[in-house]
């Protein structure tokens, strides 16, 4: 997977979907190619109202002086029964070569944002961690792989938004930091 987090740095995520649903299709048929062409760019207006709320609130509200953001996915895998974006706020450009950077955000969203489309992938989750799936070799790269292209889906989500709001909002101009939670390795930088 040294590859995908390679194409994700260089900010390639449609060659890194691509790939991994490649890699995914070779896999035996489980629940989790349902992931395989399916993305999230119909919450694009969506994450735009959430991006421009959490904004306003953290420089209006809160008179932080925003220069990066991280758009964190929650623990999703172990959490199948919503899965959600939490957005983070900080006042200096954060330090790539060290992932402490993380815990000293400035401020945090109050409220999450709901990703809608993937609820058969959350029931997947849910019934491979209560089957203990993870022992079978096969499913558990296919497992593995579908994590990797939800991640890889919320950063092309985030990218495209971004691309979209660039000079109609303030938080598009800034760098936006994109993971999940306990995924750092797989972080994605749009600018």
């Amino acid at each position: 997977m040294e590859q995908i987090q390679e194409l994700i740095q260089a900010g390639k995520i449609g060659e890194a979907i691509r790939e991994t649903e490649a890699k995914l299709k070779q896999l035996p048929s489980s629940d989790f190619q349902q992931v395989i062409g399916k993305d999230l760019l119909h919450l694009q207006p969506a994450l735009t109202q959430f991006l421009d709320y959490f904004y306003e609130a953290m420089t209006v509200e809160e008179e932080l002086e925003i220069k990066a953001m991280y758009v964190e996915m929650n623990s999703f895998t172990t959490q199948y029964e919503r899965w959600f974006l939490h957005a983070l706020a900080y006042e200096s450009i954060p330090r790539l070569g060290d992932l402490s950077w993380l815990t000293d955000f400035s401020g945090e969203s109050e409220k999450t944002f709901t990703i809608t489309g993937y609820e058969a992938l959350q029931k997947a989750n849910e019934k491979y961690m209560k089957s203990e799936g993870y022992r079978d070799d096969q499913l558990r790269q296919a497992c593995e792989l579908h994590e990797y292209l939800v991640i890889l889906r919320v950063q092309e989500l985030v990218k495209h938004t971004l691309t979209a709001n660039k000079g109609k909002a303030a938080w598009a101009d800034v760098p936006v930091f994109v993971s999940a939670h306990d995924y750092e390795d797989l972080m994605l930088i749009v600018q």
